[in-house]
């Protein structure tokens, strides 16, 4: 009975001892409104300081939210989920459940503090903005340098660009123009890229301003635009056209139904003559977490009522950063990443977009959603996939390009990423996987130039020769800078549908730095370049701030023999 007592004596003791001595749940440590007004330079008495001040609810967040990697603030995902109660804040997924424009409507926000659209730009006739250091030279594929934004006195990032497939001397390209007007930036050309002009599209009664832009042209020689339309707590796709070449435009139609939390919109017509489905347009986006695909059918036809949802069980978290590609017989692909489980994925359909076969997983990634790099940490390089199709009597290939991790112990996971430092072993490669039987099955994921050293590679961009079948990638590399820190634009080709590529082709004279004073710390090189390419013609379009002051967008005319 004695030793009962003493047992019950030491349990006791122990059980108090654990109730002393436990560490108290330390509670989360928000900013005080004193240091969000001074963080984003709030003018007193603003509408956006009163916008601050009313959503500093933060109970609604997460207590991991103060020092996560989201580069959202508190008080703006306070106001998001006000808007959106029925999307999932999971902390399973890299996105934290908020849409990647919110960057952008932070960065509109901090220009337009009274919160009201800004007068509209002025369109500019077509004018010559090239680089004289860049020589042409018969030994050389890569042309001048052009500055087709012209200088700017607001930042120009995220580009899209097409040349007309059915008259080449037309190209068209646009960019997100946030501190603007706000207005997407429009750019057209009608001398294969020598001179360049400027417009703007119009906002629709109901927006603030613009972001993500897409381009594209079909055969009747109207170009198209896409943009998600943002007011407020609402987010739609919105389409616009141009009959004459770019210079000016018209609002089309909302692609996007009822839907109120659209991102990270792309689009693709088809111009193949051989394609029961020419001239259909195709345009991907994510709503929330899943991936959504509506479609024109046609020169007269129309856009489907409802979206088509093409995302699946197989893909968990949120399917940002898709890409849309047809090939010569009309089939049609859509690829996303799943930010939650880490994957590559892809949808085919062959009815013209109505329906949408069973999800293939192309690959597994390292990383999720996005990777912080020395030279872009602050925004961040995301995992965002650009996918190919390439039809003939005797090849059905597929193709698909995304950044990742190189894979290597220590540099195989979310925890691995070099952030800001720049004598981390861990760095980003461009990756590539193809599918020679119309996306059926996959080879293994291949890094195209995986240089020995500690430079990084990020926003990749591919396009397929619908007249050849030759691939050309274009993307960011640090790897002429030992510091790890300013890059240029590089690409490669492939004429073997993938299975070798050429040696690296430095496309840039001229090195960009976003991690300098001066540099737009918000949106850095924006989310994603571009490329176009036909018949042995490249053109692709990226952020630079080669001039000292804001970033713009350029280009430069790539020929392939």
């Amino acid at each position: 009975m004695r030793r009962l007592s003493i047992l019950l004596a030491a349990l006791t003791l122990s059980l108090t001892t654990s109730v002393v001595f436990a560490a108290p749940r330390r509670a989360a440590e928000w900013p005080s409104v004193d240091k969000q007004l001074r963080q984003a330079r709030v003018e007193p008495g603003s509408p956006l300081e009163a916008l601050i001040l009313d959503n500093q609810d933060f109970k609604m967040l997460r207590a991991e939210e103060t020092n996560d990697k989201i580069p959202v603030p508190l008080w703006l995902r306070v106001y998001w989920r006000k808007g959106h109660p029925e999307s999932h804040y999971s902390a399973a997924d890299p996105t934290g459940g908020y849409p990647l424009v919110l960057k952008e409507v932070h960065e509109w926000m901090l220009t337009h503090q009274d919160l009201r659209p800004s007068s509209a730009d002025e369109p500019k006739a077509p004018f010559l903005e090239a680089d004289a250091l860049q020589p042409i030279t018969a030994a050389s594929t890569v042309g001048t340098n052009v500055r087709i934004s012209g200088a700017q006195t607001v930042p120009r990032s995220e580009s899209d660009i097409r040349i007309n497939y059915f008259n080449p001397l037309q190209v068209v390209a646009a960019s997100n123009n946030i501190g603007g007007s706000g207005q997407q930036a429009q750019y057209f050309s009608s001398d294969g890229g020598a001179t360049w002009g400027q417009s703007f599209l119009p906002l629709v009664i109901t927006d603030s301003f613009h972001s993500d832009p897409a381009v594209d042209w079909t055969s009747d020689g109207t170009a198209w635009s896409m943009t998600i339309g943002i007011r407020s707590q609402t987010f739609h796709v919105r389409a616009y056209k141009s009959t004459n070449g770019g210079q000016t435009w018209t609002f089309d139609n909302t692609v996007s139904g009822s839907q109120r939390n659209t991102d990270k919109e792309l689009m693709w017509a088809d111009h193949s003559v051989t394609s029961p489905f020419k001239d259909f347009i195709y345009v991907c986006w994510h709503n929330g977490a899943p991936a959504f695909v509506n479609r024109r059918s046609g020169l007269a036809g129309s856009w489907l009522a409802n979206p088509v949802q093409v995302s699946g069980t197989e893909s968990t978290g949120t399917a940002i950063g898709c890409d849309v590609k047809t090939n010569s017989a009309g089939d049609a692909f859509v690829f996303w990443p799943a930010t939650g489980n880490s994957r590559i994925v892809m949808a085919k359909s062959t009815n013209g977009g109505s329906t949408w076969g069973t999800p293939k997983v192309i690959a597994t990634t390292f990383d999720s959603f996005d990777i912080g790099v020395p030279s872009f940490a602050s925004r961040r390089p995301l995992i965002y996939v650009s996918g190919g199709a390439y039809k003939t009597a005797t090849l059905n290939n597929v193709y698909a390009t995304w950044v990742d991790q190189t894979g290597v112990t220590g540099c195989n996971s979310p925890a691995n990423e070099p952030g800001t430092n720049t004598a981390s072993a861990c760095k980003t490669r461009v990756w590539f996987s193809r599918s020679l039987d119309g996306g059926t099955t996959w080879s293994a994921p291949a890094m195209i130039n995986n240089q020995a050293s500690n430079n990084d590679q990020f926003n990749q961009w591919m396009g397929v020769d619908e007249t050849t079948g030759r691939l050309a990638v274009i993307y960011y590399d640090t790897v002429n800078d030992a510091t790890r820190k300013k890059t240029d634009v590089w690409y490669q080709t492939s004429s073997d549908d993938g299975a070798t590529w050429s040696a690296a082709t430095k496309v840039t004279t001229a090195m960009t730095d976003e991690t300098v004073a001066g540099a737009n710390s918000r949106g850095q090189y924006g989310d994603y370049n571009s490329l176009s390419i036909f018949a042995g013609k490249i053109f692709p379009a990226w952020t630079d701030r080669r001039s000292g002051g804001h970033e713009e967008i350029w280009t430069a005319p790539i020929t392939e023999p």
